[in-house]
């Protein structure tokens, strides 16, 4: 199989073709947040729930299996290896601040949503450090920006917060997977 674009514009522009209810960063989110529970993520789940299961004549062709199925396997790779590689998926630093902030609040819900479809009901139940993150998840997805204040201090704020995500997701992942996860990927081919 050739190599796959994984860029932003790629995805969003294959989830617009398949008419899908959830843009890229929404649902780059969604899958981390299966994955974070299952460990691997199913795609067809995530696939029925991103496509909400009416786009089945249009997928799979072979340029949609190969995108989806490549940002599914990479993102169960970034996951699973020990080398906290995740990157989110959210339009490029050249984008405006305002496009990104909006990419990282849609990812915050497609990943909450990911973790109530793979099962979780109670974040109140989990240790704190993780009830934690997942509360500002919670708060980063309301967020708004201010185009007024400092650019430059805005832009250090949102790459601390997409750290924090980053590493957060990890913290998650953790929570609900032993070691024996790590390095233990299923990937699709």
């Amino acid at each position: 199989m050739p190599e796959t674009t994984l860029s932003y514009e790629a995805i969003d522009d294959e989830l617009m073709r398949l008419d899908a209810v959830a843009e890229a960063s929404e649902a780059h989110g969604t899958l981390c947040g299966m994955i974070c529970i299952s460990g691997k993520g199913d795609i067809k789940n995530w696939l029925t729930h991103v496509l909400e299961d009416q786009n089945s004549d249009k997928f799979p062709s072979s340029e949609s299996e190969s995108i989806l199925v490549s940002l599914h396997n990479r993102t169960v790779a970034e996951l699973t290896e020990q080398n906290y590689q995740l990157e989110l998926l959210i339009h490029s630093d050249d984008d405006p601040l305002g496009v990104r902030i909006d990419d990282l609040c849609n990812w915050c819900q497609g990943f909450l949503y990911g973790l109530s479809l793979a099962g979780l009901t109670d974040i109140k139940k989990l240790p704190t450090e993780a009830s934690e993150i997942l509360q500002d998840m919670m708060d980063i997805s309301k967020a708004g920006y201010d185009s007024e204040e400092d650019e430059e201090e805005n832009e250090a704020a949102f790459a601390e917060i997409v750290e924090y995500l980053r590493i957060g997701t990890y913290v998650i992942f953790s929570t609900f997977n032993d070691d024996s996860m790590v390095n233990n990927s299923t990937t699709i081919h």
